[in-house]
């Protein structure tokens, strides 16, 4: 595989950290309704850098992340070469690494 791909699965794995932090400050929001939607960073890992969000409900994104190898990111942000769509939404896609992939996640 690509030492670019292989970069930039790895990542997506460190955003993804991110939003887990994110997400658990945002489980503190008693204020907010179960259909309000969070920002996300897009976890497409892209190496020059990814400033786009993804909006979803805690709901949703806790959806994603029951599965270590799937990513929430901007429709078009999909990388073939190392995911491939699972579902997708005019706000978000979910993406699933491919096999060889995975261990670059973990």
């Amino acid at each position: 595989m690509e030492e670019r791909l292989e970069r930039r699965a790895r990542n997506e794995a460190l955003t993804r950290t991110v939003n887990d932090q994110r997400a658990g400050l945002d489980e503190r929001a008693d204020w907010a309704a179960p259909e309000h939607q969070f920002e996300f960073q897009c976890e497409c890992g892209k190496t020059s850098g990814c400033d786009g969000l993804v909006l979803m409900t805690l709901a949703e994104y806790e959806r994603v992340r029951r599965q270590r190898d799937r990513f929430a990111v901007v429709p078009g942000h999909e990388t073939d070469e190392i995911e491939y769509v699972v579902e997708q939404d005019e706000r978000y896609v979910i993406v699933d690494k491919l096999d060889e992939v995975e261990r670059l996640v973990e």
